[in-house]
């Protein structure tokens, strides 16, 4: 059976429901950092003020495989005076995990920042216990630009944070401008 070619597409209202389990999965909560799970109405009011565009700096996607949503990815704290945004990304359909679709979309997020955004830089930070993250972005061609040390404190410990980034021309000698 032939895949359907997966893609981020603007965040609709239909999708929300479906990601709001994804905050409640116990996996995806630590690996983002999740310590209280919204309740569904909070989940939703959250996102309707992004469908309001209360947020100008915020772009929400969703990752669609064979028309089902699979992830969720985003370019946030978009600096157009700077040339520079934070993208996050996460794939909620845990059977869709290893198989390719986060990079996939994070080259496609990356097509959006620099060529039809115009952005100079895009960056993240990632859990330094997020193996899996740490390993796609140094696969993608990520600059690591330092460790935030014990940045963040849940479940009862403090957390570091590795940074990466890119700029629009590391994007283009390594996609090809894609």
């Amino acid at each position: 059976m032939k895949r359907e070619l997966r893609r981020i597409r603007p965040i609709r209202r239909a999708d929300v429901q479906g990601m709001h389990a994804w905050e409640l999965d116990k996996d995806i909560a630590m690996t983002s950092g999740i310590t209280k799970p919204r309740s569904l109405e909070v989940f939703q009011t959250m996102y309707e003020k992004y469908f309001l565009k209360v947020n100008q700096s915020l772009l929400l996607y969703s990752i669609i495989l064979d028309e089902r949503v699979i992830g969720r990815a985003e370019l946030g704290l978009i600096d157009r005076e700077n040339g520079n945004a934070a993208f996050g990304i996460v794939i909620g359909e845990q059977s869709s995990w290893g198989k390719g679709y986060g990079k996939e979309a994070i080259i496609e997020l990356l097509g959006v920042a620099f060529n039809e955004l115009h952005l100079h830089k895009v960056y993240c930070e990632v859990y330094a216990f997020n193996q899996r993250s740490l390993n796609m972005m140094d696969s993608l061609g990520f600059h690591r630009d330092g460790v935030l040390r014990d940045h963040e404190f849940f479940h009862d410990a403090y957390h570091d944070l590795v940074v990466f980034s890119m700029l629009a021309t590391e994007f283009k000698e390594i996609c090809g401008g894609k």
